[in-house]
């Protein structure tokens, strides 16, 4: 099967998740993508980028089996600018994080242009998955909130045809090298996450 993958931010964890997954696949695998920074202008201009990338592969008059995108591409976006050169294509859309519910220090700072991205590339997937069964039922929860706090409602039952087509597909992680551990000294802790306010890394340092 020949995927189309489109990667509007190519970097961190979501470089190291595309590059694992194609690199373990038997699928063959084509990567459009961009640079990992201003990931508010890959959200809103990626779309157009990616499609105008796809419109010089097309004309080699390459062929696809299906579309494979992150939670930063503006779906249906890309579709219309691609038009009839994707139209056709099933279409999944992974979900690393959204901007439904990723952390903010302030409620009323939240973007809600992006998040509404997120939640119509959602709408137009014909599948999404979710990287944990803990972010889909949250993702969910938060599109109820939302389209419930719109001055004009989408039509009925869109977040559960949404649920319909969830699935929790985990990202996987490449074999850790394990060396032994050094007879004297003292032990060393790896720090995992963000160094970001959300993750509270100040009660991960000593007092």
């Amino acid at each position: 099967m020949k995927v189309l993958a489109l990667e509007p931010y190519y970097g961190g964890s979501h470089r190291a998740f595309l590059d694992g997954w194609i690199r373990h696949s038997r699928h063959n695998w084509t990567l459009l993508d961009l640079p990992a920074y201003h990931w508010k202008w890959r959200m809103r201009h990626g779309a157009v980028t990616l499609a105008d990338s796809l419109r010089g592969r097309n004309e080699q008059n390459e062929q696809f089996d299906v579309l494979f995108c992150s939670d930063m591409l503006d779906l249906p976006g890309f579709i219309g600018h691609a038009r009839g050169a994707v139209a056709h294509l099933p279409a999944i859309a992974y979900f690393h994080e959204s901007q439904l519910t990723y952390p903010v220090r302030h409620v009323d700072e939240r973007d809600l242009h992006f998040a509404f991205t997120n939640l119509s590339t959602a709408i137009a997937a014909d599948a999404v998955w979710f990287n944990s069964a803990f972010h889909r039922e949250e993702f969910l929860q938060a599109a109820t909130d939302m389209i419930g706090r719109m001055p004009a409602g989408l039509p009925d039952g869109i977040v559960s045809l949404i649920g319909q087509k969830a699935l929790v597909e985990p990202p996987g992680i490449e074999p850790i090298p394990r060396g032994e551990r050094p007879p004297d000294g003292p032990l060393r802790i790896l720090w995992a996450a963000r160094w970001e306010y959300d993750k509270c890394p100040e009660d991960f340092l000593p007092h």
